[in-house]
């Protein structure tokens, strides 16, 4: 074998093996942080979802008003505790960021792109239910911010992922 074929078989060789560039790292980073914010909401939002199926009263600690909250009748939407909406949100973003994490770019920007349109929806609609908190039931549940500020965190880590995704596709051209 001569030296430039054994040049081309080992260029060929490193196209074929899957590098670690910048920009992976980056996804896994966004991904990692996704499913560890996924896994806090979905305690969350299981604990209200328990507290609401089984009559309990809600721990706040004294900090919040959140027996007021969990028996409004905003905590459900007919038989279906808000709760259970929150956790359904946070399992499928928790799935689509484990995708994500093991195929990693092979299925394009998709799964981000779909992580910060969960992320968006779960925002407005938690921004929604603490309007209703403040200024239709008076009172506050810190187990409901607590969702709210998860649920922004998976915002912002989402849309630095778009804005650097964005940053990459101009650098390359």
């Amino acid at each position: 074998m001569s030296e430039a074929e054994v040049k081309r078989a080992a260029e060929e060789a490193e196209n074929e093996r899957p590098s670690l560039n910048w920009q992976s790292s980056w996804n896994v980073a966004v991904s990692a942080l996704v499913i560890l914010l996924s896994l806090a909401g979905i305690g969350v939002a299981g604990y209200l979802t328990y507290a609401y199926w089984f009559e309990e009263s809600v721990a706040c600690a004294g900090l919040s008003s959140c027996d007021a909250v969990a028996q409004s009748s905003y905590s459900h939407i007919g038989p279906i505790p808000i709760g259970l909406l929150g956790l359904l949100g946070y399992v499928a973003l928790l799935s689509v960021a484990v995708f994500w994490l093991r195929v990693g770019d092979r299925w394009g920007d998709w799964p981000l792109l779909a992580i910060w349109g969960m992320a968006l929806g779960g925002v407005a609609y938690s921004a929604y239910l603490t309007y209703l908190e403040i200024f239709v039931i008076e009172a506050a549940c810190i187990w409901c911010v607590s969702s709210a500020v998860i649920m922004v965190g998976i915002l912002l880590v989402s849309t630095a992922g778009i804005l650097t995704m964005s940053g990459q596709e101009e650098e390359e051209e």
